[in-house]
């Protein structure tokens, strides 16, 4: 590569998402097999993974993928911005990958310049920016170096536009079922790409400042296998998320149904979150959690009664806890939410009695107070014994109303 005046070369190429159309030589290899989403479907992909603002995304220009190599993390000595890949749809069948490349140090300021001129007519209100690890490392570095060379004010945010980080939602769908979470990790397992030549993080820092410091011909070579390197990791953030948000409206096993749940509940969508758990919630109702042996019926069966109580349908919920308590008897949060339920809001101190001081480890001040309450209901002196129903009755009756 050799540099411009300006100390950077600034390049673009523009790559088909579907398979069967011609892909440039630079990624191609790289990219056999992958295939990468539409403008559409990346906006609703992107909608799936992150609470957006309520507009939505542009869904002809949905986001920006992100993704930078420097010399060093934050904070570190001598941490340049030495390439930076951004790729966004310009058809719905198009991504265009622009890139930045370091020529010299002292051009840090005039590519960065470069970068964000081109970067703000692209994102805003309704064009995110995506990135893989990008909250912890790609955006505050970028924005200090931004505002180091004063191209933005300290109290400036020169990235105006929603965030997609891919690493949170990549790790609370697929932690611990592979190595790591890697983009590579990700790549290699769940988008079928197994990168050719590729070069790694660590590598990447050295290559980059013997770049910067003997330019030549073998460095520019080494420098190329970075460009490629970035050119990839930009695209298969497309694809990435994608993926991911197939998986989450469509899990392969019972552990990613209950992960995709609580994605989605801890984004606030209680349909989605109760749709995925539908197989589990129909085996715990047919009373096959203890034949499946598995805890994760269980779990999901707490998980929806939560959503439905935070949701206000608080029989729901009831009825949850109550085939919890009847697949697992004793099972120590469904006993205690459905006692509370039952004193508290079906105003029946007798059931919840019997399901409170059925739980492996009940509450005793829970027990006591209703033991009293009861007591008194029934004229019974203290040290009798009040009547209560059998907790089966209480269970049944709760976990299917029919019965």
């Amino acid at each position: 590569m050799a540099p411009s005046d300006r100390g950077f070369v600034h390049e673009a190429l523009v790559v088909p998402v579907w398979l069967d159309a011609p892909r440039p030589a630079v990624v191609a290899g790289d990219l056999a097999g992958l295939e990468l989403p539409t403008a559409p479907m990346l906006a609703q992909a992107l909608g799936t993974l992150a609470r957006l603002p309520s507009a939505g995304l542009d869904p002809e220009r949905p986001a920006v993928m992100l993704d930078l190599e420097s010399t060093g993390l934050i904070g570190q000595p001598g941490a340049l911005v030495c390439v930076v890949g951004a790729a966004w749809h310009v058809a719905p069948d198009r991504l265009r990958v622009e890139q930045w490349s370091l020529g010299r140090v002292g051009a840090e300021a005039a590519m960065l310049a470069d970068l964000d001129a081109v970067l703000r007519t692209r994102v805003g209100p309704r064009c995110a920016l995506v990135t893989f690890n990008g909250a912890s490392f790609d955006l505050p570095l970028l924005r200090r170096r931004l505002v180091r060379h004063g191209i933005y004010g300290p109290t400036e945010d020169p990235l105006r536009s929603p965030h997609v980080d891919l690493l949170p939602p990549a790790r609370r769908l697929w932690r611990d079922r592979g190595p790591d979470c890697r983009l590579g990790t990700l790549e290699r397992h769940h988008l079928r790409l197994v990168r050719q030549g590729d070069v790694g993080g660590a590598e990447v820092v050295e290559l980059l400042w013997r770049w910067l410091e003997e330019p030549g011909p073998r460095a520019a070579e080494d420098l190329a296998r970075v460009q490629r390197h970035n050119r990839i990791d930009v695209l298969s953030l497309a694809a990435l998320a994608y993926t991911m948000h197939g998986r989450l409206h469509g899990p392969v096993d019972a552990v990613e149904r209950l992960r995709a749940a609580r994605h989605h509940d801890r984004l606030e969508r209680p349909e989605p979150a109760l749709a995925v758990l539908e197989p589990l919630l129909h085996a715990l109702a047919r009373g096959a959690a203890r034949r499946q042996g598995s805890d994760l019926v269980l779990e999901a069966g707490l998980l929806a009664a939560e959503i439905d109580r935070k949701a206000g349908r608080h029989d729901e919920a009831a009825r949850g806890w109550a085939r919890v308590c009847r697949a697992a008897p004793g099972h120590p949060q469904a006993h205690e939410a459905l006692a509370k339920h039952l004193e508290h809001r079906a105003r029946q101190p007798a059931a919840a009695l019997a399901v409170a001081a059925a739980s492996a480890t009940p509450c005793e001040r829970r027990v006591a107070r209703l033991l009293a309450k009861l007591g008194a209901m029934q004229g019974v002196g203290r040290g009798e014994a009040v009547a209560i129903p059998p907790v089966a009755q209480v269970v049944d009756a709760w976990a299917d109303p029919r019965v």
